[in-house]
């Protein structure tokens, strides 16, 4: 593999750069959340023969930095979002620029992808003057009025709109075993880091309270509506995160009752308060696998109660756990 890349990359640029001075020189710049493009730049322009420099990061503006540095071009990272290549035009005294997107999340496969786009725009614009035909200067003329660069297309937007679908298992301490539930969750995300989020805990299998009195089977539902706080850019492949949120919780049981004694249904209403943390990795652009866990406490403590007896409670505190996966929205 390594040869073919570099071989696609020589049939690319052509025949090498011509030793000493600005015309071997190429400036690449990026941080380290850009390693694996910038790691991919470097490797196969210098495989090629050019001497590869990294410097800081210029001002904003600065449309000659390339020439600044005697280089005849410069490759940076924009915002982690796409490649901006500068090629430095002495004659004219500025620069050409170019831009290619860097798809969001990316992989490894994608760095390699858009360092070969980078590299056939590098050929497109050093191999040109090489090309053109020789012809007697013209008669001198004045100077047509220069036009406006056409503008660089708008960088791709962050993600703003999430569903989360998984499975759930929640439980209390209070006398009552685990119960499955399935999860739902929406969320919206104005800003890279922080969002607004609900989520709501639908009963699919109870859990049971036993007695002397008889059994109550027990499903709990709850929804909770709050805060979302990101971590990391959304362009990261793993993407930990954590929110609170507030919101209402419901306890139906259903009891069945020992001779002597009368069945009996009650629904029992509670406000639910959760902190929830959560981890999700990236599978594809807009697939990802989610894992969350909240911890909360109900107010107040649903009680479960056979002819006036507790057997049970659930809620002080609880605990959530799913496992799912999220789909992001365009």
């Amino acid at each position: 593999m390594p040869f073919a890349t570099f071989a696609l990359v020589a049939s690319l640029l052509g025949t090498g750069p011509a030793p000493g001075g600005a015309s071997d020189r190429i400036a690449v710049v990026g941080d380290a959340d850009d390693e694996a493009i910038v790691r991919q730049l470097r490797a196969e322009l210098s495989a090629l023969g050019f001497e590869v420099l990294a410097p800081e990061a210029p001002a904003e503006g600065d449309e000659l930095w390339a020439d600044d540095l005697g280089a005849v071009a410069a490759i940076r990272v924009v915002e982690h979002e796409a490649l901006e290549i500068h090629i430095a035009d002495r004659v004219a005294g500025k620069s050409v620029r170019h831009r290619v997107a860097i798809p969001q999340p990316h992989t490894e496969e994608d760095a390699r992808i858009v360092a070969m786009r980078a590299i056939e725009l590098l050929r497109a614009s050093l191999r040109e003057p090489q090309e053109a035909p020789v012809v007697s200067p013209p008669p001198p003329r004045p100077s047509p009025p220069s036009t406006p660069s056409t503008p660089s297309p708008p960088r791709p937007a962050a993600p703003r709109f999430f569903i989360h679908l998984a499975p759930a298992v929640a439980g209390s301490p209070g006398g009552l075993g685990p119960s499955l539930h399935a999860l739902l969750g929406l969320r919206w995300m104005p800003h890279r880091h922080l969002g607004l989020a609900i989520q709501a805990l639908a009963p699919t299998v109870g859990t049971v309270a036993s007695g002397p009195e008889g059994t109550a089977r027990i499903h709990t539902a709850l929804v909770l509506a709050g805060l979302h706080v990101s971590f990391v850019r959304s362009s990261a492949r793993w993407q930990p995160d954590a929110g609170v949120g507030i919101g209402p919780a419901f306890l139906r049981m259903r009891g069945s009752a020992a001779p002597a004694y009368g069945d009996a249904t009650e629904v029992v209403a509670s406000a639910a308060f959760a902190a929830r943390f959560g981890l999700a990795v990236a599978v594809h652009p807009r697939v990802r696998l989610r894992l969350d866990g909240h911890i909360g406490a109900l107010v107040p403590r649903p009680l479960v109660r056979f002819a006036g007896r507790t057997v049970a409670d659930w809620g002080r505190p609880f605990g959530i756990g799913a496992l799912g996966v999220e789909i992001v929205l365009p």
